[in-house]
């Protein structure tokens, strides 16, 4: 993988807004509190100040906020505040200030997140996730503090540094490691993903979605599907659907169907689906219908296509497996029997009353 991708990997991860905080929390105590307040704001403005798009840098910015609301208190207090002290104040600030992020999240959406789509939209809800776990977290983590200051710090002096610094470092890097790791899985399982493109009934792309997405909403977006029906010597050449399909699972069909992908066009499709069935895209195919078929589970705009097939040595050539030629008798005989896919019985009465009529005088010529 190209170092800068890896590096563009590294910086997509919103956890990364906790960072400043990190290294606040590793200089306190080593140099002057004010100084180390100094440093973590900088880091916290430094990716506005080097134009980082502004859905990314989202955490960085609340860090930056807190470090402000936790420098004025702490010039009000006394610039000579204990570190230990300066440093729980400033954790308790970062904690209201992902508050007050959190609980800001409708406006935020409304302001920020209906202009932006896909990819921006995602850093978005990623940095709220971040927020909800690094709130609830740090919050259980001052109770700790709290508790053991009430109860133990006087036995134990070295305790409490590792319960107020140590303890916090480790939540905030668990945070951003879990995270990394989080989005890496997901990258994972999005390269695999199908994306379909969104389109009008006229077949004009308005955007796209996941595959998986669009299945858990059912039917509320409308994608092309190809399909193409192989007609040999008058007959028409079914198989059973594959029991993981959405529509009609192990019912008679076409073996030739497939969604056409988002930037594809029905071409590629084709080729494709061919590819995919009998190992070759090179089956003579025309185009034969455009409809919308819809119901309860899925939404398409079907582009029907056929193959008529004219030699026994073209067909065999084709290694079909799995399924059998179908007589129109034998198809009209069984028809509402529940054994056709729903796609299929629709587009039957076209099929028998266009190409399949054509065919039979050409095989009685024959």
């Amino acid at each position: 993988m190209p170092t800068n991708n890896i590096i563009k990997r590294i910086f997509t991860n919103p956890a990364l807004g906790l960072i400043p905080y990190l290294i606040f929390s590793i200089l306190i105590g080593q140099i002057n509190t004010l100084v180390a307040f100094g440093i973590g704001f900088v880091l916290s403005i430094a990716p506005f100040l080097f134009g980082m798009r502004k859905e990314m840098r989202v955490l960085y910015d609340v860090s930056a906020w807190s470090f402000l609301i936790a420098t004025l208190v702490l010039l009000l207090l006394g610039p000579d505040f204990y570190p230990q002290h300066s440093f729980i104040l400033a954790e308790i600030s970062l904690v209201f200030s992902l508050m007050i992020f959190r609980l800001s999240r409708k406006s935020l959406i409304k302001r920020i997140g209906r202009k932006q789509k896909g990819e921006k939209k995602f850093y978005l809800y990623e940095s709220f996730q971040v927020a909800f776990q690094a709130q609830y977290a740090l919050s259980f983590h001052l109770l700790i503090i709290l508790g053991f200051r009430i109860f133990y710090t006087a036995n134990y002096p070295m305790l409490d540094i590792v319960l107020i610094l140590n303890l916090f470092q480790g939540i905030l890097a668990t945070i951003i490691v879990l995270e990394a790791l989080r989005l890496r899985l997901l990258t994972k399982r999005l390269q695999g993903e199908e994306w379909l493109p969104v389109i009008n009934e006229s077949g004009v792309v308005q955007g796209k979605i996941a595959k998986s997405v669009s299945i858990n909403l059912k039917n509320q977006f409308l994608h092309p599907l190809v399909r193409v029906a192989l007609i040999y010597d008058g007959k028409l050449y079914l198989k059973n659907r594959d029991e993981s399909r959405l529509l009609d699972p192990e019912k008679l069909d076409y073996p030739f169907e497939k969604y056409m992908q988002y930037k594809h066009n029905i071409e590629q499709t084709i080729k494709s689906l061919l590819r995919k069935e009998i190992k070759t895209d090179k089956l003579p195919v025309r185009f034969l219908l455009k409809y919308v078929f819809e119901n309860e589970n899925t939404k398409r705009l079907i582009f029907l296509y056929v193959s008529t097939i004219t030699s026994e040595k073209a067909f065999n050539e084709l290694q079909l497996h799995g399924g059998k030629l179908w007589t129109t008798n034998q198809i009209e005989d069984n028809v509402g029997s529940n054994i056709f896919s729903e796609c299929f019985e629709l587009e039957f009465e076209y099929l028998k009353n266009t190409v399949l009529m054509l065919d039979m005088p050409i095989r009685k010529g024959s």
